[in-house]
């Protein structure tokens, strides 16, 4: 038996543990419960983390994160509805935060659509429970959806492909008549190589063969070599290492398009950095693009995230779309 099979029951309870650990009594997921910069809940990442562990069966952790969400959307209902931006993240007691950061992203709250949608489905949940939420949600990105924002990595400001795809997917998944001229607006060709791409093919919101080349790009240029997936070429925040989050998104694709082997050592490659604490990092600090800035960064911040409950998220989902 190969040791995929050995260790994937430990690893999903490992990480299922870890995110329960420092989920907060208000049901907001921090970021990073040890990294100081992080210690916020991001839309984004709980969307994911919330998703992870509504497969796995932690519906409980899943309810209160939307819960969290929902009371968070309908107390800022005025603002939502005077045309205002939203934040990007908040403190887990729900407030704005306060520190310079660059705060505009619409990508988190597609993906809250997108993951409320799937929470639901799952488990067969009366929808009304966010109805509120979810229809400011709509009207939000269906007002805003043009608008340049932050990128998946809170560098770069423009309007981004995987920015759209995430829209795409949570409008689409309400019925709601924009989704389809969000997916028209996508343009690969106008995007950098960056494995923050994958979701548009997760989402369906590219056609197979544009996606292919941008996979096939990807794997030539993106893959260290112990097969962890990096964000991009240029990557130089903390040496530009090897990311989980990146990898599982590759692995999860690798499944959708029948490539099941492929995807195991995506898994494999995941577990093996888990270690017996079974956290998983924001980034590996081996195989680095760019090593010359990595003691800079830790010079700023400190050592890299460790837990990332985004890490930790992507394993779960990953493990639970391979087939038994």
């Amino acid at each position: 038996m190969d040791i995929l099979s050995e260790q994937i029951d430990w690893a999903i309870e490992k990480s299922a543990a870890v995110i329960s650990r420092y989920q907060q009594d208000s049901g907001a997921y921090p970021s990073s419960p040890n990294f100081d910069v992080y210690k916020y809940s991001w839309i984004r990442d709980g969307a994911f983390i919330a998703d992870g562990m509504s497969r796995v069966g932690r519906r409980e952790s899943a309810d209160q994160f939307f819960a969290w969400c929902s009371n968070l959307i309908i107390d800022r209902r005025e603002s939502i509805l005077n045309g205002e931006h939203l934040n990007a993240r908040y403190t887990y007691s729900g407030q704005d935060p306060t520190n310079e950061w660059g705060s505009f992203q619409l990508d988190g709250y597609g993906l809250l659509l997108w993951a409320i949608k799937q929470h639901q489905q799952r488990y067969n949940l009366n929808e009304n429970i966010y109805k509120e939420a979810t229809g400011l949600i709509q009207h939000y990105l269906d007002i805003h959806w043009q608008e340049p924002c932050f990128d998946w990595w809170e560098e770069r400001e423009g309007v981004h492909a995987a920015t759209l795809a995430c829209i795409y997917a949570g409008l689409q998944a309400y019925g709601h008549p924009t989704a389809a001229i969000v997916k028209a607006a996508i343009n690969l060709k106008k995007e950098r190589l960056d494995s923050s791409l994958i979701i548009c093919g997760l989402f369906d919101a590219v056609d197979p063969p544009a996606m292919d080349q941008i996979i096939k790009d990807i794997e030539a240029s993106l893959i260290g070599p112990d097969g962890g997936v990096y964000r991009y070429a240029d990557d130089t925040y903390y040496g530009g290492g090897e990311w989980p989050i990146t990898t599982g998104l590759l692995g999860w694709y690798y499944i959708k398009t029948g490539r099941q082997n492929q995807a195991r050592l995506k898994l494999n490659w995941m577990i093996e950095q888990m270690k017996d604490s079974g956290w998983l990092p924001e980034q590996l600090k081996t195989n680095m693009l760019h090593p010359e800035y990595y003691d800079q960064w830790v010079a700023k911040w400190g050592h890299p995230a460790n837990p990332l409950l985004w890490s930790q998220s992507m394993l779960l989902t990953l493990a639970h779309e391979m087939p038994k």
